[in-house]
């Protein structure tokens, strides 16, 4: 095999890969889902609902949480609330206390072990047998709760994920806004035909009984569709039931936020990578390569185009352009980053997003190789 059939053999597998990761995937699941779609047995029950929240240093907004979850249009003698205080050094403990009267559980956790344990600390904890897990920081529709435990009507559903949505007060920015609806749209058809890889980490309901299998080094919401489904249960989406929250105002908290994200991914993937095996799991196994696996490979992909493209530059017009086009792109992304009021403009606010994203994948795969797995982190500000 010559070296000219060796470039572009890996130059058009990596843009193919690119391609399918992006939006191949997304246009095989539209089309997949005109022929093949799995009702879910929707009816409007009220059964027990425990809602546990996972706090770190959140006096600024514990109290507006717990009021939105006491306003929440759901009957009160079924719903419990629980707020898992993990380390918290400020007044978030205190604040939870003032609560007490109103049938507030604050679980003080004296040292802080991480989000998902002292999820579970809250899960133990519970009553009832609908958990849903939320962040201090996103704030539920009145009837958010109402809506999101309909699909447990349905003995075939084992956990539901909320459809995240940015706060109408906050302005989308660096392409978080297409990338967020990109991915509801994405999980909407994953819902639809199967099962979800991954769900809402601010909001999701799931049976306890599936938590009794728990990492509480890993991150719930892409473990327990995972679990779920191991156990022969399917994980949906129910777009009415609705948390909000602001972006996170620092961009280098956000690129950390993704980092952090990425590497938790990597490491349930590497944990429960049995899930893998399409001949135990079929479609779910293909759906985790496609929308997960890989998604972390498209660096590699990308570095692979241009050097490849780079190497066949002159060989042919087409590959002359294709390299130039990589170039600009790529250079806009630079421009973005160097002059800040470019990331307003379309033209240079998605390749800055695009590369911002495949950056982050490439150092988390070098925390995560170095052994780095953020049990615990700091806060972010939003």
């Amino acid at each position: 095999m010559t070296l000219s059939i060796v470039l572009h053999t890996l130059f058009w597998i990596s843009v193919i890969l690119t391609f399918w990761t992006y939006m191949g995937y997304y246009l095989f699941l539209r089309i997949y889902s005109v022929v093949v779609s799995k009702s879910v047995e929707r009816d409007n029950i009220t059964p027990g609902v425990s809602i546990v929240i996972t706090a770190h240093n959140e006096q600024k907004t514990i109290g507006p949480k717990i009021e939105s979850c006491l306003a929440l249009d759901y009957p009160g003698e079924k719903l419990e609330i629980i707020v898992a205080s993990d380390g918290s050094d400020d007044r978030t403990n205190e604040i939870v206390s003032q609560y007490r009267d109103s049938g507030v559980e604050l679980i003080a956790i004296p040292e802080r072990n991480g989000k998902h344990y002292a999820q579970k600390k809250g899960i133990d904890a519970a009553c009832h047998e609908i958990i849903v897990l939320t962040d201090a920081t996103t704030f539920l529709e009145a009837d958010s709760i109402s809506k999101i435990v309909r699909s447990f009507a349905d003995p075939g559903i084992g956990c539901v994920s909320g459809r995240d949505r940015i706060a109408e007060s906050e302005e989308p920015s660096q392409g978080e806004g297409l990338y967020v609806r990109y991915e509801m749209s994405l999980r909407s058809l994953e819902s639809r035909v199967s099962s979800l890889i991954g769900v809402s980490g601010s909001f999701f309901a799931v049976r306890k009984e599936i938590c009794d299998t728990w990492y509480s080094d890993m991150s719930s919401d892409f473990f327990i569709p995972i679990v779920a489904y191991m156990q022969g249960f399917r994980t949906v989406l129910d777009d009415e039931a609705i948390g909000s929250y602001t972006l996170v105002k620092n961009p280098e908290q956000e690129f950390q936020r993704k980092v952090r994200t990425i590497v938790h991914g990597v490491e349930v993937a590497c944990r429960l990578r049995r899930i893998l095996n399409p001949l135990v799991y079929g479609f779910y196994s293909f759906q985790m390569l496609s929308h997960k696996c890989m998604r972390w490979l498209v660096p590699y992909c990308l570095i692979i185009c241009l050097a490849t493209n780079s190497m066949l530059a002159g060989t042919s017009v087409c590959f002359d352009i294709l390299l130039a086009a990589q170039f600009i792109f790529y250079l806009s992304a630079v421009a973005a980053f160097l002059i800040k009021p470019l990331e307003r403009h379309s033209l240079f606010r998605i390749p800055f997003f695009f590369g911002m994203a495949n950056l982050s994948i490439l150092i988390a795969w070098w925390k995560y190789i170095s052994g780095e797995r953020y049990v615990t982190w700091d806060r972010t500000n939003r």
